[in-house]
């Protein structure tokens, strides 16, 4: 093995271990209930009040075609939550998608890595 080898190996095994330390950090540490846990508990016919309420102010918030309400987005390191409401301001929909974030890619390339 050559010197210069060595020593990308020396500088590359520390950082990788302290970018797992992190996500696992992430993961494991959560800091209480997550966004998809929260969501669960959204409900067809809540006002915007009451959800933004329990999710906290929405990343997104946008007016559906045709004038017929609005969506609002709430994103985190795993998940992605839409709620569209209708003209009245109520919940019409609800949907969680895993979300397209650093962690979330981290974790998918590592399961290939270990399979």
């Amino acid at each position: 093995m050559s010197p210069r080898t060595r020593r990308r190996l020396l500088i590359a095994a520390p950082v990788l271990a302290l970018v797992l330390a992190g996500v696992a950090l992430l993961l494991l540490a959560g800091g209480g209930p997550g966004l998809k846990s929260c969501a669960a508990s959204i409900t067809v016919g809540m006002s915007r009040e009451e959800v933004v309420k329990l999710l906290g102010p929405p990343v997104l918030d946008m007016d559906r075609t045709g004038g017929r309400g609005t969506t609002l987005v709430w994103v985190d390191q795993l998940w992605q939550v839409d709620v569209q409401f209708g003209r009245g301001g109520r919940v019409e929909s609800i949907g969680c998608v895993p979300s397209d974030s650093f962690v979330r890619r981290t974790m998918g390339r590592l399961s290939r890595l270990l399979k």
